[in-house]
């Protein structure tokens, strides 16, 4: 079975996909790389860069009957693919995990690295200067967030809970890959794993350091200036309703050409 981990930039996706790895290792399912090809080169853990129906099904392929392997993406998903994969789920070869966090929080973290990639004279992120260009890149990555979301058999994943409330998260992800529960001291093992040994692009990792990293003023210029925010903080970051996934008003089509303008 492959582990589809699926996360905005910036949104505590590579804690929540090596979470995810340190589960599946604790339970013996070893978390081998696999071929270039089967995921992209270039990259020392499991990533897919593209997300689309060969790519999959070499990945199916590769991963024998006696695997679960967990695969990071921040790809866009078309609505084959889409199928292809709830397909999979349906037949217990596949699930999907999708990492949520606060807009702003991302949105910080996008500027947070954009000096820290300028600072190291490294390409990646070096652009981002200001809350205003990080807005539009997280307001586009929440409309392919959507689309993975709306997939049936999805577990949600929220950052506040994987990065602060972690055995809490645990639990989740056991209870997803149908596993037995991990006892105290298992999963302490688990998160120590991940904390201490793990490369998980760990910035302030302060809970909700939007409250006190923004101005009122700032709060609000970020809010206008993410369309799809308001609702996605309101239903899916404060009341758990994930009816936001599934709201027609964003296009399939949309989502994919949004993605293409995400990545820095």
């Amino acid at each position: 079975m492959i582990v589809l981990c699926y996360g905005m930039l910036k949104s505590g996706s590579t804690l929540a996909f090596e979470l995810c790895k340190s589960v599946l290792s604790q339970r013996k399912f070893e978390q081998r790389r696999l071929p270039d090809g089967v995921v992209a080169s270039g990259h020392h853990i499991n990533f897919i860069d593209q997300v689309t129906v060969p790519v999959l099904s070499r990945a199916l392929e590769e991963v024998s009957p006696s695997e679960v392997i967990a695969i990071k993406t921040h790809a866009a998903i078309r609505l084959a693919e889409m199928q292809f994969v709830e397909m999979a789920v349906s037949q217990g070869r596949m699930k999907v995990q999708v990492n949520l966090r606060d807009p702003r929080e991302m949105c910080l973290s996008l500027v947070d690295a954009g000096a820290s990639a300028r600072e190291k004279k490294r390409q990646a992120f070096s652009e981002i200067t200001s809350l205003e260009q990080a807005a539009l890149i997280v307001d586009r990555q929440l409309a392919v967030c959507r689309s993975w979301g709306s997939l049936r058999g999805a577990t949600y994943l929220h950052y506040n809970e994987v990065a602060f409330d972690t055995s809490a998260a645990v639990r989740r992800i056991c209870d997803d890959l149908d596993l037995e529960m991990l006892g105290a001291d298992e999963s302490q093992t688990v998160i120590d794993r991940v904390f201490n040994e793990a490369f998980t692009q760990r910035n302030k990792a302060v809970r909700d350091r939007y409250k006190d990293d923004l101005t009122v003023r700032q709060n609000e210029s970020l809010l206008e200036g993410m369309r799809r925010a308001r609702g996605f903080i309101r239903r899916v970051c404060e009341k758990q309703d994930y009816g936001w996934f599934v709201q027609p008003n964003e296009g399939l089509a949309d989502a994919v050409k949004a993605h293409s303008e995400t990545a820095p």
